[in-house]
């Protein structure tokens, strides 16, 4: 029977991250997962010799929060870093076609046409925007231009997040960018800045996974000592009583009850609408506003001897303007050789989306013939699929569309009047496992401020007990 004085529903990356870091302060908690088995859409499958992921395959990192993560859960060792010298790729006019990393090497780029080279050049003299809700498409045209929206950020923001460039919000999808505009006026300008800044910090940047898949983060996430994590426990309400939360659970058939001084919801945004629509409908209406964009992930194994493409990068991404039906692709065994067998290739695609929404209900044969198709003369495949999965994903990311950091605004308000009562999900402040590590570490820092200054204890103890 648990003590725990904090309860998190999901556990999912951002409830396992918010419980590691509660543990970490000394907090007993408890996690309630709906699943069998905890991750959320993190997961890895491993069969016929090769490693896939249902969702996330890789970290990109540059924070120390993450890096403490790592190192603390004993995961050091089983880090994986990408090769850095790997290039990244463009569809561009039916071929593929790197992309720049360094000033001189845009400027010669056939990505881009002469006037939008030096309408990038003049980026610097572009005055700061007045508008904080603009979409990223405005965004990136008034600063950058047309040319490199429509050839650079469209496949970005449709392929990594899959989402619309032209209703995504900039500030929540490219904070960085915004940020940089915000305080020196100007991207290019920021960037230097930056870049000289970046040489005297502690921690690098690096993209990496781990051996065995990205199922070896939510494994040691889920072993915490001083959490308690209990799966197939669906939650069927949560109701505020007095100066606690009272939480009742279904498991296998058997009804459980719970009352906590302090309750974290780490549920999809229309899940947790749900759940509190009783206690507070403004927050349940907003948190329900919310949509996500279905995704499909297809994984491919073909012999490596069957691709002509010498796939020294990590993947592509695609643009609207290409056609294809696919948001992006990466060479996962080419980024991370194990998750291949020996003379084997292993390919993910990502469909669906915003862009492609029907992709999603396309049969396994109907989605592999129609990427082997389009792979074919980009990379010269030859040789037929030996492996074939896919995973599916309905409720796949959020979509941070509209004036998205106003919504977020008026969910934290509505928050303050219920206290105790925390949200931590993917639709707020980015969905990448490196923000999930991240804001699971600000919010407990939030809930063990409160403790640590005093927040009144409730009277009744926590408990667990079966409902009769």
């Amino acid at each position: 029977m648990s003590s725990a004085s904090v309860l998190i529903i999901g556990g999912g990356i951002s409830g396992l991250s918010t419980a590691w870091w509660l543990a970490q302060q000394g907090i007993e908690v408890e996690i309630w997962e709906a699943d069998v088995q905890p991750g959320g859409l993190i997961r890895t499958t491993r069969e016929a010799g090769y490693t896939s992921e249902r969702a996330a395959g890789l970290v990109v990192n540059f924070r120390k929060e993450v890096d403490q993560v790592i190192h603390q859960t004993g995961l050091m060792r089983r880090k994986r870093l990408r090769d850095e010298s790997l290039k990244r790729y463009l569809v561009h006019r039916a071929d593929l076609v790197e992309v720049p990393m360094l000033m001189p090497a845009l400027l010669a780029s056939p990505l881009w046409s002469l006037p939008a080279k030096l309408r990038l050049m003049a980026e610097i003299l572009i005055p700061r925007g007045s508008r904080d809700d603009e979409s990223v498409s405005t965004f990136i045209r008034r600063r950058l231009g047309r040319e490199i929206l429509d050839t650079a950020m469209d496949p970005f923001v449709s392929g990594t997040l899959a989402s619309d460039p032209d209703l995504a919000e900039a500030r929540s999808v490219l904070p960085r960018l915004k940020a940089l505009e915000r305080r020196y006026g100007s991207l290019t300008l920021g960037m230097m800045i930056n870049r000289v800044l970046k040489r005297r910090r502690a921690n690098k940047a690096d993209t990496f996974s781990f051996s065995g898949g990205m199922s070896a983060l939510i494994e040691a996430l889920a072993v915490t000592p001083g959490v308690t994590l209990r799966c197939g426990m669906r939650v069927e309400s949560v109701i505020r009583k007095g100066d606690c939360w009272q939480v009742k659970a279904d498991q296998a058939g058997v009804q459980y009850q719970k009352w906590v001084p302090r309750l974290v919801l780490s549920t999809p945004a229309d899940i947790s609408a749900d759940l509190l629509m009783q206690t507070d409908t403004v927050l349940g209406r907003l948190l329900a506003q919310i949509a996500y964009a279905p995704v499909a992930v297809l994984h491919i194994g073909l012999p490596s001897s069957g691709i002509k493409h010498p796939l020294d990068g990590t993947g592509f991404l695609v643009s609207r303007e290409n056609g294809l039906a696919f948001n992006g692709n990466l060479w996962m065994s080419r980024l991370f050789p194990e998750r291949a067998p020996t003379d084997r290739t292993l390919l993910t695609t990502y469909l669906g989306g915003v862009r492609h929404p029907q992709q999603v209900d396309l049969s396994d044969e109907q989605l592999a013939t129609v990427v082997l198709s389009e792979l074919k003369p980009l990379l010269g495949i030859t040789a037929s699929a030996e492996y074939v999965r896919v995973d599916r994903h309905r409720r796949g990311l959020p979509l941070y569309h509209g004036q998205y950091q106003a919504r977020l605004e008026k969910i934290e308000h509505r928050l303050d009047s219920l206290p105790g009562l925390y949200l931590n999900g993917n639709y707020q402040h980015g969905v990448s496992v490196r923000e999930r590590l991240y804001q699971g570490h600000r919010l407990a820092q939030k809930i063990a401020v409160k403790l640590n200054t005093g927040e009144r204890l409730f009277s009744r103890e926590p408990s667990f007990v079966l409902a009769r």
